[in-house]
């Protein structure tokens, strides 16, 4: 027989209460959860009797049993194959990038990644920036006819199977694409390991000048956010019409070396929908000195519930595009910087793609982001992105962008 106190050890596992709430927890079998008394106290067995605990899966079938796939998510939407490869390429680019952030602490401490130097647009270049854009080309060069990089001066050309593109000497190809993008956003919170996250946009290639339509090329965009877990957030279609989800990087199917890097992220948020209303904005309210009347007006009414919604607003701001964007897509509202800092081509246009696939809306507080087109690689716009509703309210107030400021911090 059992002890008495290994029965009271069982009949605690089978009801449990919370101290914070007092409510009582059920454990039931999906939990997978098995208490077996301590061997001390467990005297008399007989020979023949067994203590039961309950099945478990390994971790690689139990994701491979319970999730659909970014691999197959895809093929599930008959998308042309060219560009399914695109982004299976920048997942696998992903995967890459948030390891060597996983380990970019270690890195600093021994002083392996390179010090900060100045990029093409004047701005401070992370170590960091430099390899996940090393990563991106290398990844996904091969699948596309031009790429245009936040940390490259010009247009990087394509060229099938190529080890390492040389963004001076690269030759047109017959691919049918082209791939803006921000390969490590944020990147100036590296030290503090705030959450950062991967940008792009994909639009049919225009041989004579890549990269001059409007959003409304786009056909397929998205975002990584690098956090507490790795999510990407996919757009597809014209516009978004194919609706966007998200998928979540699964650690336990990288230990299979078999398996693609695409195919590690599950599906986690099959319809991702945009609330048409929110309870925050998201901007640097340090900055409101510098605000035009019209942002200044709205930001003091939403506080107090005196906007048309008649929401009473709270601010979150992480100052990382990417998140920022991510919480505001889910929980709703609107992030944004009103001044002329982000770039259109592969930060506002992308992710005003994915907000306009979820039912929201991005803007430069005059006009529809995916409306504008480009008149310079690396040109830049105000942004606010978020629920149609309270980005649409914003644009009522009118005189929300303000002018070109140049800020230290």
């Amino acid at each position: 027989m059992i002890e008495s106190v290994g029965i009271i050890i069982i009949s605690f596992t089978l009801t449990c209460f919370s101290f914070s709430t007092n409510a009582p927890l059920s454990i039931t079998h999906s939990s997978r959860l098995a208490i077996i008394p301590p061997p001390l106290l467990v005297r008399n067995v007989p020979h023949n009797t067994r203590l039961m605990s309950a099945p478990t899966l390994n971790p690689l079938e139990q994701s491979a049993s319970t999730f659909i796939t970014l691999t197959q998510y895809l093929k599930q939407k008959e998308l042309d194959d060219e560009i399914s490869e695109v982004i299976c390429a920048v997942a696998s680019a992903c995967v890459d990038i948030s390891k060597e952030l996983s380990r970019l602490p270690i890195h600093n401490a021994r002083n392996s990644v390179n010090t900060d130097s100045i990029n093409v647009q004047g701005e401070v270049q992370k170590g960091m920036d430099i390899i996940a854009n090393r990563i991106f080309l290398n990844e996904v060069s091969h699948t596309v006819a031009a790429l245009a990089s936040e940390e490259e001066e010009g247009v990087i050309y394509g060229k099938p199977n190529s080890d390492m593109p040389n963004s001076g000497n690269m030759q047109k190809t017959e691919m049918k694409y082209e791939i803006a993008f921000d390969p490590l956003d944020g990147s100036s919170n590296l030290d503090v390991s705030v959450p950062t996250g991967t940008i792009f946009g994909i639009s049919p290639h225009t041989a004579d000048k890549p990269f001059s339509s409007s959003g409304r090329a786009i056909i397929a965009a998205g975002y990584t956010v690098y956090s507490s877990s790795i999510e990407l957030v996919i757009s597809l279609g014209s516009s978004g019409a194919k609706g966007a989800a998200g998928f979540t990087l699964d650690p336990t199917l990288l230990l299979n070396n078999s398996t693609e890097k695409a195919a590690c992220f599950v599906l986690s948020r099959p319809n991702l929908i945009c609330p048409p209303n929110g309870p925050y904005y998201s901007l640097n309210d340090g900055r409101e000195p510098d605000w035009p009347e019209g942002l200044r007006k709205w930001i003091y009414d939403a506080k107090r519930g005196l906007t048309p919604s008649g929401t009473i607003f709270s601010a979150r701001y992480i100052c990382s595009l990417c998140a920022d964007v991510h919480r505001t897509l889910i929980k709703g509202g609107w992030a944004g910087n009103p001044r002329p800092h982000l770039r259109l081509l592969y930060e506002a246009a992308p992710l005003a793609h994915v907000a306009e696939a979820c039912g929201g809306r991005g803007s430069n507080g005059v006009k529809n982001l995916l409306d504008i087109k480009p008149t310079k690689l690396h040109e830049r716009v105000p942004v606010f992105i978020g629920s149609k509703n309270d980005v649409k309210e914003l644009e009522e107030y009118g005189d929300v962008q303000q002018g070109i400021s140049t800020y230290s911090n």
